[in-house]
C-alpha cells in the first residue's frame, strides 16, 4: 500500500512534510508540497487503513498543518486522490479509475501545449481521459498517450524513488571541566575528529571544509572556519590544521564545549601513473601551507589573487587552492605582445620635448626614442595609498621597445619592462 501527503498551502519550511512521513516508515519520496509514504508492511502494526490515515492527518496538524492524505495500492492513485480530495480519501483495490474520474485534469500537471490540446478535445476530467481507447491515444500522441491515459487511471509507470535524509557530519562535546592550552585541546580534538572523519570515509566522502565552534565558559561562542587546499578525511591533517590555526587566532577563555562540523564533497578520485613525476598528497600540502602561513607574518602566504583596481600588480594573499585542469583559460592562437616586468622598476633619466619622451637613459639601456605612444594616466587609492602613474610605451634608435612609466607622486621615472 501507498500513502501521499499533500499541502494545498505552502509549507512553513522545506522539509516540514519528509518530517512527518519518515515517522511513520522510511521509505518516501519528496515532492515539493506533496510527499509520498512506502507502506508495505505496516498492516502488522495498525488495526486498519483508516486509523493509519487519520493518525498521518493527526501528525500533521500536530505541527499546525492542515493537510490531505491518500491511502492506495498504487503509487499514482495516492498521488491524484491526495492532490485532488480534501480530507482523508481510502481508494480499494481495483478501484482507482473510479475514485478518479471526476477528478480534475489539471492534476497531471500537464505542459501547456498538451493541456491545450485535451481542452480542445472537450477533456474535462481524469474520467474523460482514461475513458479514451488506448491505441487511439498512441497513434495520435505517441508513447506519451498511452503514458497519461495510465496515469488517469491510477497505474504506476514507476516505483517509489526514497529521497535520502539529508547528511550531516557534526560531532559535539560538552566538557564536564573547562580546558585551556592547545595540548588538552590537542587530545578533544582528536576524539571528535576520529568518528567524524570514519563517517565521511564510510560514505564516500571527504571533507572540503571544517568549521570548528568553541563555546566559552562565558557562553560566547568562538567560531574558526578552515578551507585546505584539497578536501581530505585524514583526522591527523585536520587536527594539525585546526591547532596552527587557534594558536594563530586562540580563543581567549577556557572552553567548556567543542563541535566539529564538516562541509562533505564527494571522495577524490586518484588516476597514479608511471610516468609522471611524483605529486605531494593534498594533505600534506595542505598542513605545509598553513604551517607557512603560522610561521609568516600575515598575508605572506598562500596563493596570490588578483584585486579589482586599476593599481598596477595589486594583488592579494588567499588561500591556496589550485584550479582544475578544466578551469585553467586556454591561450590564445594568436601572436600577442608580451611584457617582460623588470622586478624592481629600473630608475631612469628621461628627457622631454613638449611634454613628450625624447631620451630615455637606464642601468642597460639608452637611446633617443624615436616612436612612441601614450600618455595612460592612472590613479586612485586615496584612502590606503596614494599613488598616480602616467604610462608610455616608446621604441628607442638602438632598438628595443620599452614601457616607462612617471611616478607623479615622486617625480621619478622608471623602465617597467620591456616589449617582446
Amino acid at each position: 500500500m501507498y500513502g501521499c501527503l499533500h499541502s494545498p498551502r505552502p509549507l512553513p519550511f522545506e522539509g516540514s512534510l519528509l518530517d512527518i512521513a519518515r515517522e511513520f516508515t522510511p521509505r518516501v519520496e519528496g515532492l515539493g508540497t506533496t510527499v509520498l509514504l512506502d507502506l508495505h508492511g505496516l498492516g502488522r502494526v495498525w488495526e486498519s487503513p483508516a486509523l493509519l490515515g487519520r493518525s498521518l492527518l493527526a501528525a500533521g496538524r500536530g505541527r499546525g498543518l492542515e493537510l490531505q492524505a491518500a491511502l492506495a495500492w498504487t503509487r499514482m492513485a495516492a498521488l491524484l486522490a491526495a492532490r485532488g480530495r480534501a480530507g482523508l480519501t481510502l481508494v480499494p483495490p481495483g478501484g482507482e479509475p473510479e475514485v478518479l474520474a471526476p477528478l480534475p485534469l489539471e492534476l497531471l500537471q500537464l505542459p501547456p501545449e498538451r493541456r491545450d490540446l485535451f481542452h480542445r478535445w472537450g477533456l474535462k476530467s481524469l474520467g474523460d481521459l482514461a475513458a479514451l481507447p488506448a491505441v487511439g491515444l498512441a497513434e495520435r500522441l505517441g508513447p506519451d498517450g498511452a503514458r497519461l491515459r495510465r496515469m488517469a487511471r491510477g497505474e504506476d509507470d514507476q516505483p517509489l524513488v526514497a529521497t535520502p535524509r539529508a547528511e550531516s557530519f557534526e560531532c559535539t562535546l560538552e566538557l564536564e571541566w573547562p580546558v585551556d592550552g592547545l595540548e588538552p585541546l590537542s587530545f578533544l580534538l582528536a576524539r571528535l575528529l576520529e568518528p567524524l572523519c570514519a563517517g565521511l570515509r564510510a560514505r564516500g566522502r571527504r571533507a572540503a571544509g571544517l568549521v570548528l565552534d568553541l563555546v566559552l565558559v562565558d557562553r560566547r561562542l568562538y567560531r574558526r572556519a578552515l578551507r585546505p587546499a584539497a578536501p581530505t578525511a585524514e583526522p591527523r591533517t585536520w587536527r594539525t590544521l585546526l591547532l596552527l590555526d587557534l594558536e594563530a587566532h586562540p580563543p581567549g577563555e577556557a572552553i567548556a564545549a567543542i563541535t566539529v562540523r564538516a562541509e562533505a564533497t564527494p571522495a577524490r578520485l586518484v588516476q597514479f601513473s608511471l610516468l609522471d613525476p611524483a605529486q605531494p598528497s593534498p594533505e600534506r600540502l595542505a598542513e605545509t601551507l598553513a604551517r607557512l602561513q603560522e610561521w609568516t607574518a600575515a598575508g605572506r602566504a598562500g596563493s596570490p589573487a588578483l584585486v579589482d583596481t586599476h593599481r598596477p600588480e595589486a594583488f592579494v594573499m588567499a588561500t591556496f587552492s589550485p584550479p582544475s585542469q578544466a578551469a585553467v583559460p586556454a591561450l590564445p592562437s594568436a601572436p600577442r605582445l608580451a611584457l617582460r616586468a623588470f622586478r624592481p622598476p629600473l630608475p631612469a633619466r628621461v628627457s622631454l620635448r613638449d611634454g613628450e619622451p625624447a631620451f630615455v637613459s637606464a642601468p642597460g639601456i639608452r637611446g633617443a626614442v624615436v616612436d612612441r605612444a601614450g600618455p595612460w594616466r592612472a590613479s586612485g587609492d586615496w584612502w590606503d595609498v596614494a599613488w598616480s602613474r602616467e604610462e608610455w610605451d616608446v621604441s628607442l634608435g638602438g632598438g628595443g621597445f620599452y614601457r616607462i612609466f612617471r611616478d607623479r607622486m615622486r617625480e621619478a621615472w622608471f623602465v617597467e619592462g620591456e616589449m617582446d
